[in-house]
């Protein structure tokens, strides 16, 4: 993969894009309903819980939502699915419509919390170009994150950090 392409861990929907405006939008609690699962989160029981991603019904308002930007934007996905999940992932898209152009899970033996991740992937971005307009996010912790890094956030409530 050239540095054009991006990190190993970036997956494309139609080929690379050298960078512009783009929006990132979380996928769990955002674009995707696990509210079923989130006991197995409370429990940090995160093989069971990241197991029932494929099952998740869509957040239909924010998947319109995502859908009506303007086309010029880049759609990033960025989220703290694991790796192995890229499968799935990219079914439950292509199952329930939804526009993305970049696809960020993370990387192979990556550990620490989201909000680190998170912040390293913003700036990967940045390095690759991007103007970051806004981010779409449900956790709280990651919506500070943005603020640190300049990229403002609208936060949508899921219920997840309220247990």
């Amino acid at each position: 993969m050239s540095e054009y392409d991006g990190p190993s861990h970036w997956r494309w929907r139609d080929g690379p894009i050298g960078g512009g405006p783009a929006v990132i939008v979380d996928v769990d609690g955002v674009i995707s309903d696990g509210n079923n699962r989130q006991h197995l989160a409370q429990a940090r029981r995160w093989d069971e819980f990241f197991a029932g991603c494929p099952d998740d019904p869509p957040l239909e308002a924010t998947v319109a939502l995502v859908g009506s930007l303007a086309a010029d934007l880049t759609v990033v996905l960025l989220t703290a699915r694991p790796w192995h999940l890229l499968s799935d992932t990219l079914g439950w898209l292509k199952m329930h419509e939804v526009r993305w152009d970049l696809l960020i899970l993370r990387p192979p033996n990556s550990g620490g919390p989201s909000r680190a991740y998170k912040a390293t992937e913003v700036d990967n971005l940045r390095h690759h170009g991007f103007d970051l307009l806004y981010a779409l996010e449900d956790d709280p912790r990651n919506v500070e994150m943005y603020a640190g890094a300049d990229v403002p956030c609208v936060y949508v409530y899921s219920g997840y950090y309220d247990r």
